[in-house]
């Protein structure tokens, strides 16, 4: 039976590690900050504009509004100090919305497709699927450069007269942030647009085979062919690679990629933002730096190896939908990584069954292996154990109920408890004042402060709201069991204790919340220890403008009180 009930662990951990081997894949070319990848883009990008901002008035950093300040505490990555300033953070923003686009950094599912998107391969200078050989090469680069030059032209239009970015002149950035959630950020046009350009420049490091010396792109890769295990290296180039994109300097080879995409990008803040260039200039001068940087050399195949390029030794084991021989282990390593260190995941449909099946069967499983008045699978029923081996007559004293010797006699009490989150990282402490109306309803009132995390920020606890509402419960007394079963519902207010950005602090909304199904174990006359393993708790301190909610599934345990 052990050896059965470890085959049907098994199986469900395999449907776990199946989800982590199929699941959509993403790339993302140099990393952006997230909670388990570091952040090159951003490192790239800082360095950039800490360089220029050393030569150039022009790039100064610009003040924060307190509603900017806000926003730039609440990001989904820490920034350098020097970096947060309205034009340090919003070119950061920039530069990781290309991977992005408003989606959270560590939505996996919605990465993917982003990503996998064919019509945006572009700002990653990739090819698309019409981006075959011969020629694709040429003509993926030759997308990525009028892209490049188009975001660049946009971010000109974003400069005042005197060179300098006009504060005046914004764009609807759509981000991701880690308390407020999705929000469209009103946001400096140049910052906006400079940045998208920059991470496309970035990425020509890695998303390409190139000469010698790393000035000329001689191969570009194919990330979405790959993806769908489609991928014909002589037709579609080769594939993407993801040892290309590390930013710690492994090899020489990767640490003169990352110098030159740090020259690069420092060399086209400083031609956009010198101040006695005109925008024709300015444009002249770009084309200058990208065609020292993403000009393209022809000669280089599948027939002859790609010339022979080192960037080879880099290429993925592994491609589509296959996995490696470590696939169990990783999968249930990464399932525990995502699940401690960040927020919810949903399991595909897939894996789910699978997991499902192992835990039905293991169940069943032990429930016959526990249980000897259960006949075995395929043979007769078992004869009903006598004697020490019987089982105990059942219960038929009643438990007390707490409170009142009649149970439907109203009486007062009180409530005091605790609650977490991990799907919207949270915490709650309740405390209530009850009224127990009938055998089955109770009334009450409560308030509660529920602090909200963020594993971004400079302190990870932030105050959250001020939550007070009205409480009903529907008991469902057991008069021979030890506990009883209950369905509560909250619907009050909930009040802002700090600023978010759009959402400032004393805003006042709605609270509602609701436990399908808890339990109440009756610990005396008095007391009741309650659990409720399912909370769902909806916090809208803002209702107005852009509504901000904190949609919580919390785990609950407390004390009730119960006089009489």
């Amino acid at each position: 039976m052990r050896t059965r009930q470890a085959m049907l662990l098994v199986v469900a951990a395999a449907g776990i590690s199946l989800w982590f081997a199929v699941r959509p894949r993403s790339t993302s070319a140099y990393t952006i900050s997230s909670i388990i990848t570091p952040g090159c883009h951003e490192a790239i990008t800082s360095q950039a504009l800490r360089t220029v901002r050393l030569d150039l008035p022009t790039a100064a950093p610009p003040p924060l509004t307190k509603d900017e300040r806000a926003l730039v505490d609440d990001v989904e990555f820490t920034p350098d100090q020097d970096m947060r300033d309205l034009g340090g953070a919003t070119l950061l923003l920039s530069v990781r919305d290309n991977d992005l686009k408003g989606r959270a950094s560590d939505d996996l599912s919605q990465l993917a497709g982003v990503h996998g998107d064919p019509n945006n391969q572009q700002e990653h200078c990739l090819r698309n699927k019409a981006q075959d050989e011969p020629g694709g090469s040429e003509a993926a680069l030759n997308d990525c450069l009028t892209f490049i030059r188009g975001r660049v032209s946009e971010a000109l239009d974003g400069l005042d007269a005197s060179g300098a970015p006009d504060l005046a002149n914004r764009t609807a950035l759509p981000v991701h942030l880690s308390l407020r959630g999705h929000i469209d950020a009103s946001l400096p046009t140049y910052y906006v647009r400079i940045g998208q350009a920059i991470h496309a420049i970035e990425d020509s490091f890695t998303h390409t085979y190139r000469t010698a010396d790393g000035m000329k792109i001689t191969v570009v890769l194919n990330w979405i062919d790959e993806a769908n295990g489609k991928l014909d290296e002589a037709r579609d180039g080769p594939g993407h690679a993801q040892k290309l994109d590390v930013c710690n300097d492994p090899d020489a080879l990767r640490t003169t990629r990352r110098q030159l995409a740090t020259e690069a990008s420092t060399a086209v803040l400083r031609a956009t933002l010198d101040p006695l260039q005109t925008k024709a200039d300015k444009l002249t001068a770009v084309d200058g730096i990208l065609a020292t940087y993403l000009s393209y050399q022809p000669g280089c195949t599948f027939d002859n190896n790609w010339c022979d390029a080192p960037e080879r030794q880099y290429k993925d084991k592994t491609s589509g939908c296959s996995s490696g021989g470590g696939g169990l282990l990783s999968g249930l390593g990464a399932l525990l990584a995502l699940a401690v260190l960040r927020r919810r995941r949903r399991i595909t449909s897939v894996a789910a069954v699978l997991l499902v099946a192992g835990a039905s069967a293991l169940a069943a499983g032990s429930a016959r292996a526990d249980d000897p008045s259960k006949p075995p699978a395929g043979g007769a029923e078992a004869p009903a154990p006598t004697g020490e081996h019987a089982p105990p007559a059942p219960v038929t004293v009643p438990v007390a109920q707490p409170g009142p010797r009649d149970p439907s006699e109203p009486a007062w009490g009180g409530y005091m408890g605790l609650s977490g989150s991990a799907d919207k990282p949270a915490f709650a402490i309740q405390l209530g004042l009850r009224r127990r109306m009938s055998t089955n309803w109770t009334l009450g009132w409560d308030v509660e402060w529920n602090p909200w995390v963020s594993v971004y920020a400079t302190k990870p606890i932030q105050p959250g709201v001020f939550n007070t509402y009205g409480t009903i419960i529907l008991r469902f007394p057991l008069a021979y069991e030890h506990f009883n079963l209950r369905t509560t519902l909250n619907l009050g207010v909930s009040y802002l204790l700090f600023d978010l950005y759009g959402a400032p602090k004393g805003s006042l909304g709605f609270y509602g919340a609701f436990s399908p199904l808890g339990l109440e174990w009756k610990l005396s006359k008095v007391f009741i220890l309650i659990i409720n393993p399912l909370n769902i708790a909806v916090p809208v301190p803002q209702i107005h403008a852009v509504p901000l909610d904190y949609p919580q599934y919390r785990f609950s345990i407390g004390l009730g009180m119960l006089a009489g």
